[in-house]
């Protein structure tokens, strides 16, 4: 390789250095192909500080898209109502029975002493 100005490529080489390359492990190949931690679909959906409409509207978004990407089993946090105020989570059943919803869920608990719902979805229809 020809260089019009001697002078300025052996200034560029003194600054430059050569990229090493990595060294092969003595490992399975599956393993050094992995770059990251695949994506996984979110499996939690927290309602705190929603109001009782957003509420709905993001959980009934949250259900639709679950089953749609094939999970099993979901938890949506409504919270406790520990001030007395248990808005959301008095509202939380009667949406289930919602006919949006309803073809979605095959079953349904409370846990964590009612603040949260286990449900548990229908398979993803083809």
């Amino acid at each position: 390789m020809q260089v019009a100005d001697a002078h300025l490529w052996e200034e560029v080489k003194k600054t430059v250095k050569p990229v090493k390359r990595r060294v092969k492990r003595d490992l399975p190949k599956r393993l050094r192909v992995v770059r990251g931690a695949p994506k996984l679909p979110q499996t939690t959906l927290d309602l705190h500080g929603l109001t009782v409409q957003e509420a709905f509207e993001t959980s009934q978004k949250f259900i639709k898209r679950a089953r749609l990407a094939g999970l099993k089993e979901i938890t949506i946090i409504t919270g406790r109502g520990t001030t007395g105020k248990a808005l959301i989570k008095n509202e939380f059943e009667g949406w289930l029975e919602n006919p949006t919803i309803t073809p979605h869920i095959r079953t349904h608990t409370w846990q964590n002493r009612g603040g949260a719902m286990k449900i548990n979805l229908k398979k993803k229809s083809n």
